[in-house]
C-alpha cells in the first residue's frame, strides 16, 4: 500500500506538448535573446508573482512552481526572452485564454501572443513545472508591437501554501496510477491550492517540492536530503546560497500540507511532530498573528491519517487550525503514481474555498 504514499523526486527528461488550444497564435519560440538581453530585465512594469532572485542585475531568476510574470501592453503582439537550465513547461494566459509554452534549455525569444486584435492586453505567464534543479530566468521585459503599459494591479487577498508534490500537481494530469513523472502531466495551476486561490481572487506563493517532509523525503530511512525547513527559506529551491525575505510577500493566510513522504513506510517518529512544530514557527516569525492551516493529507488513510490528525491537532493553538478537505476516494480515480488527480483536487479546492469564506470573511 506505501507505493500509493507517495512520489520520486527524480528529474525526468521534459518533452513538449500542448493541451489547451486557443484562438489566437501564442506560445512559440521567435529567435535569439541576445537583442533584448542587451538591455535587460527592469521589472519596471511587470508584476512578479512567487520568489524572484533579482540579485544579479538584468536578471530574474525563478524556480518554484506557480511563478508567474504579468503584464498589460496596447499592440497586436508580445514576446520575451527567457533563459533556462533545462527543458520547462510554462502557462501563457492572454486575456484569459490559455496555452502551453515550453521553455527549452538555453537563451531564446519567445513569442506570448501574436495577431491580437489592436488593443489592450493582458499576459500572464507561469511556470508549471517543478523546481528540482531547473532554473528560469526573465533575461529582459516583454517586447511588444506598441507600448508597455503600467503594470496590472495585485489581488486583493494573498495566501502562501507550503507543499509536496500534491501541492506541486505531480501528475494531476495523468490517466491512472500507473503513469510516472513526466511534466506534460504535472500541472501547479490544477492543484487544490492554485484553484481556491483562483476562485478567491488571491495570489498564491507555492512553496512545494515532490518527495519532501518536515523529517525526511520519500525513501528515505533516516533523513537525507534538505527538508522542507530547509528549502522553505530559499528562494531558489536548490540553491543553498539563495535566502528569501519574507518581508517582500505578506500572505493572508499560510497552507502546510506536509507529511505524506514522512509516512512512506507507514509511520513516522517523533521528529516528524517535531520538525512540524519547528516549520510552524518559522512562518510563525515571518508572517505573525496570521492564520495557519494544517492540511491532512488526502495521500493518506486508515491508521496513517488518524496518526497524522493526531500528532498536527497537538500542534494546535490560537492562529493554528488543522483542516481535511478529503482524500482520494475510489470514484475519484487517480493521477500518476497514485497521486490526486484533476478531480481530487477540484474537490480538495472547493473545500478549501468553503474554510477560507467562513474564517476568514471573503
Amino acid at each position: 500500500m506505501w507505493k500509493s504514499v507517495l512520489l520520486l523526486s527524480s528529474v525526468i527528461a521534459l518533452s513538449a506538448c500542448n493541451h489547451h488550444p486557443t484562438t489566437y497564435k501564442t506560445a512559440g519560440e521567435s529567435g535569439s535573446a541576445a537583442a533584448v538581453t542587451a538591455q535587460g530585465f527592469t521589472g519596471e512594469q511587470l508584476r512578479l508573482i512567487g520568489r524572484f532572485d533579482t540579485s544579479t542585475q538584468g536578471k530574474a531568476q525563478f524556480t518554484w512552481p506557480g511563478s508567474a510574470v504579468e503584464f498589460r501592453f496596447s499592440g497586436t503582439s508580445a514576446s520575451i526572452a527567457l533563459g533556462s537550465t533545462g527543458d520547462v513547461r510554462f502557462q501563457v494566459d492572454v486575456d484569459g485564454a490559455v496555452q502551453d509554452l515550453w521553455v527549452k534549455n538555453g537563451e531564446a525569444t519567445y513569442t506570448l501572443a501574436s495577431g491580437l486584435t489592436k488593443g489592450e492586453h493582458t499576459v500572464r505567464l507561469t511556470r508549471l513545472t517543478e523546481s528540482f534543479a531547473l532554473v528560469t530566468s526573465l533575461l529582459g521585459d516583454p517586447i511588444v508591437d506598441g507600448t508597455l503599459l503600467p503594470a496590472p494591479a495585485a489581488a486583493p487577498r494573498r495566501l502562501l501554501v507550503i507543499g509536496d508534490s500534491i501541492t506541486a500537481g505531480y501528475g494531476v494530469e495523468g490517466a491512472d496510477q500507473s503513469c510516472h513523472y513526466e511534466a506534460h502531466t504535472s500541472n501547479q495551476q490544477l492543484t487544490y491550492a492554485a484553484l481556491a486561490a483562483n476562485e478567491l481572487n488571491a495570489d498564491l506563493h507555492a512553496i512545494a517540492w515532490s518527495g519532501i517532509g518536515a523529517w525526511r523525503s520519500y525513501g528515505e530511512k533516516t533523513p537525507v536530503n534538505p527538508s522542507i525547513l530547509v528549502r522553505y527559506q530559499r528562494t531558489l529551491a536548490d540553491d543553498a546560497n539563495s535566502r528569501w525575505d519574507a518581508s517582500q510577500y505578506q500572505p493572508d493566510a499560510i497552507l502546510i500540507t506536509i507529511g505524506t513522504n514522512d509516512y512512506w513506510e507507514g509511520s513516522v517518529s517523533d521528529d516528524y511532530r517535531a520538525g512540524m512544530k519547528t516549520l510552524i514557527g518559522m512562518v510563525q516569525a515571518d508572517y505573525a498573528n496570521k492564520p495557519v492551516y494544517l492540511i491532512l493529507s488526502p495521500m493518506l488513510g486508515g491508521v496513517q491519517r488518524e496518526s497524522q490528525k493526531t500528532i498536527l491537532g497537538s500542534l494546535v493553538s490560537r492562529n493554528v487550525k488543522v483542516i481535511d478537505l478529503g482524500k482520494i476516494e475510489p470514484t475519484d480515480g487517480l493521477g500518476c503514481d497514485w497521486h490526486p488527480n484533476k478531480i481530487t483536487n477540484q474537490r480538495m479546492g472547493k473545500a478549501l474555498v468553503q474554510q477560507l469564506t467562513t474564517d476568514l470573511k471573503w
